[in-house]
């Protein structure tokens, strides 16, 4: 008896797929596409109807020896089953094998496996079809408006910057979000803004509050002179409690996860960059070996954009969280989420094949890695349907004639479900209990007294730079992308060197600046949100059926053949402007200016008379660090000769003397920090013991003997008014937070 043919994507799932399935059929992988647009030509006859050339891909024959051995395979076949990823570029993949297989076409079926489970599969070989010829059509849209923008304006970011450049569609959009984000840091001019803290007494306790309303309207307190005006008006008047509310609030869980909202926590929560947390969750859809289970998909299909649940698992979950947390832990009534409009639904949201797999009881067959975005998932999932967490706000309002106090605050009278926070070391989105301290003998009408006036100084922060999880949320609100491409939209851009991650933060490289104008000043209608999203939404609308491929290709290369036309006459100009001059002759030439250009190891420094002239260059960063290194600041006081530059050391950066060995006078830098000692004018300064240990001292040493190994801080402690606070880092636990060291109260975040 002949077997079925079951063709899948992804090796990794053959496995698993193979053990349910049993030995009536024969399991084989793609290795994902086997046949796309040809690699060194643009494969898209644009005056026949965009009519796309298909070739088998060229990876040393690999994807060769795989269509062979399918073709081999499917002679022999009763039936054949495609069950390639259930998305776009599943569905192209299968119907690229399809084409190649035409003479078994009548026994050639589609298959989709949202979780490699039994369950799943069997779900998937119920309802079997044909391939979805809309669906095609939408993934062979994009690629050839991708293919057209690359191959065209590619070879002019050669000609213009330098060889090996590369523009895309969807990637230059993300490139401008950031090029634009850090322009408007850069731009920015802090303001200064003052707060207003008291600290008033009943006569039996001290409770602080802060400065609500003056006058019973907003207020914007900018400079120190208004500050003090307040300050000294507020200590002249009575005060007393006006009102005191209370009420109950809630909150609500979180819906499941999507790829977007999977890939922002994989980065805020665990540090994982995007493309980590894809690839494990890849892992953990395709299956892991659990001991006598064998392989076993624990997670549902990675790619989604949809927050749906089947019926199926939300009846084991609801009935999982009666028997684990207890029924008063189960929402009333089942908990529905909406979905975004014109998603990709064919499969459902990112959770768990069965709740029942609990990560602390299956840990030991996961690396670390995995157990963490698993226990994400699971967490997350188990939350949906749980009740509501409720709180007891409490709001006080301290009044005189013109200024009112407020202090307000909640306590969790109902964890709900933040109860599986416990059993799930914290992942889930956190919302602790807080702590409200209120003076406990206090009624509406009782007099307070004013004991103390804090004025604040604060200054108005910039915009943050995007990190990959806040990138991939604006990419989404912005309609850009899709939940396949957000991970390697931002991998493709650091590859490029576009960006680069610093402390985590995403910043645009002086490349992504120069290939970001060019493209912004040039092809401003291509590379912008609106239009991007327009054509991502056009994109769905062949996938729904509701436009032609065809229509959509004329709208998009029409207006962009003509920028390009106007373009590329003005390439000599556009290529000045793009040049970093250096501002010296070619020594080689004798007539060429030498620019900065960009290679694969980097800049470098070339004349501009290429190809005529090829003098080259290295250019290295350690020459700015040199500069840095012999920057005067001032004449040295004690030798009297030579100057002051800063310089850099095992201790960070100091001041001394450029006439050494002669000259030995050194000065540690001042840290911008008073010295907390009552009386005392001192500044805090870097110092080093006998045995080369850093630690940090009054500038008034012998007179004033404070001293402290932790690095201090100019922030005044909110709890007892003591003027700094200590920055800890504890290497064992890798830990990084700030206590008072008078009260010791402990500080996440400034």
């Amino acid at each position: 008896m002949s077997k079925e043919l079951v063709i899948l994507e992804s090796p990794g799932k053959v496995k698993a797929i193979s053990k349910y399935l049993g030995p009536s059929y024969h399991v084989i992988a793609s290795n994902g596409h086997v046949i796309d647009l040809p690699s060194k030509e643009l494969g898209v006859d644009i005056e026949n109807n965009f009519k796309p050339t298909y070739k088998v891909i060229n990876n040393s024959g690999q994807a060769q020896k795989i269509l062979k051995k399918i073709e081999s395979l499917a002679k022999t076949s009763s039936r054949i089953l495609i069950a390639t990823d259930p998305d776009r570029e599943g569905e192209a993949i299968g119907w690229h094998i399809a084409n190649r297989l035409k003479d078994s076409n009548d026994k050639i079926f589609r298959v989709t496996f949202n979780e490699i489970t039994k369950k799943g599969i069997q779900n998937g070989l119920q309802n079997e079809g044909k391939i979805d010829q809309n669906l095609v059509d939408s993934q062979q849209a994009r690629r050839i408006m991708d293919r057209l923008v690359g191959y065209k304006i590619s070879p002019f970011l050669w000609k213009t910057v330098t060889n090996g450049l590369s523009a895309g569609r969807v990637q230059s959009v993300a490139l401008r979000i950031i090029c634009e984000r850090d322009n408007d840091i850069q731009k920015f001019n802090p303001e200064e803004y003052w707060t207003i803290k008291a600290q008033f007494s009943n006569k039996e306790e001290f409770f602080n509050a802060e400065l609500f309303k003056i006058d019973n309207k907003d207020f914007k307190v900018s400079n120190s002179d208004q500050a003090k005006k307040i300050e000294s008006e507020i200590k002249k008047q009575s005060f007393k409690i006006s009102n005191i509310s209370k009420k109950k609030i809630k909150k609500s869980p979180m819906p499941p996860f999507i790829t977007s909202t999977l890939l922002q926590s994989g980065v805020n929560k665990l540090g994982f960059s995007s493309k980590k947390v894809m690839q494990i969750a890849q892992q953990l859809y395709e299956g892991i070996e659990l001991g006598s289970k064998g392989v076993v998909g624990l997670i549902t299909y990675m790619r989604t954009d949809s927050t749906r649940i089947s019926t199926e698992a939300i009846d084991e979950l609801r009935d999982f969280v009666t028997k684990k947390f207890g029924v008063d832990y189960v929402a009333n009534k089942t908990r529905k989420f909406k979905s975004k409009k014109n998603i990709q639904d064919a499969h459902e949201a990112i959770r768990p094949t069965s709740v029942n797999y609990e990560p602390k009881k299956i840990q030991n067959y996961l690396s670390k890695e995995q157990f963490k975005v698993y226990q994400l998932i699971w967490s997350r999932f188990v939350a949906t349907q749980m009740k509501d967490a409720l709180y007891d706000q409490t709001v006080v309002d301290i009044d005189s004639e013109n200024y009112k106090f407020r202090i307000s605050g909640r306590v969790i009278v109902f964890k709900g479900f933040t109860q599986v926070q416990n059993y799930s070391d914290n992942l889930v989105d956190k919302d602790a209990e807080v702590t409200l301290k209120l003076p406990k003998n206090i009624d509406v009408g009782k007099e307070v007294y004013i004991d103390k006036v804090f004025p604040e100084e604060h200054f108005t922060k910039p915009p943050p730079r995007f990190n990959e999880a806040s990138i991939t949320k604006e990419l989404e609100d912005d309609g850009i992308g899709r939940p396949s491409t957000y991970a390697t939209i931002i991998e493709r851009l650091l590859v490029q060197k576009y960006i680069e991650k610093k402390d985590k933060k995403l910043i645009s490289t002086e490349l992504g600046n120069i290939v970001n104008n060019i493209l912004v000043e040039n092809f401003s209608e291509i590379f912008n949100i609106k239009f991007t999203k327009k054509m991502e939404k056009n994109l769905d609308k062949i996938e729904f059926g509701e436009i032609e491929i065809l229509d959509l290709l004329n709208k998009f290369y029409k207006p962009f053949e003509k920028t390009l036309e106007l373009v590329n006459q003005k390439r000599s100009e556009i290529k000045k402007t793009a040049q970093v001059l250096t501002g010296e002759k070619c020594p080689s030439c004798k007539t060429g200016d030498l620019v900065i250009k960009w290679g694969k190891n980097g800049k470098f420094i070339a004349c501009n008379n290429f190809p005529k002239c090829k003098y080259t260059s290295s250019l290295v960063d350690e020459n700015e660090t040199v500069k840095k290194e012999t920057e005067i600041v001032g004449k040295c006081e004690k030798c009297g000769k030579g100057s002051l530059v800063v310089k850099f050391g095992k201790f960070g950066k100091f001041i001394a003397c450029d006439n050494y060995p002669e000259c030995k006078n050194i000065i540690s830098e001042q840290i911008e920090v008073n010295c907390p000692v009552e009386g005392c004018d001192g500044h805090i300064k870097n110092k080093i013991t006998k045995k080369g240990k850093k630690f940090f001292g009054c500038s008034n040493f012998p007179k004033c003997s404070f001293a402290t190994w932790n690095k201090p801080i100019s922030k005044t402690c909110d709890n007892c008014k003591y003027p700094m606070l200590e920055e800890i880092n504890n290497i064992k636990t890798k830990e990084s937070y700030y206590v008072c060291p008078s009260c010791k109260k402990k500080y996440d975040a400034l």
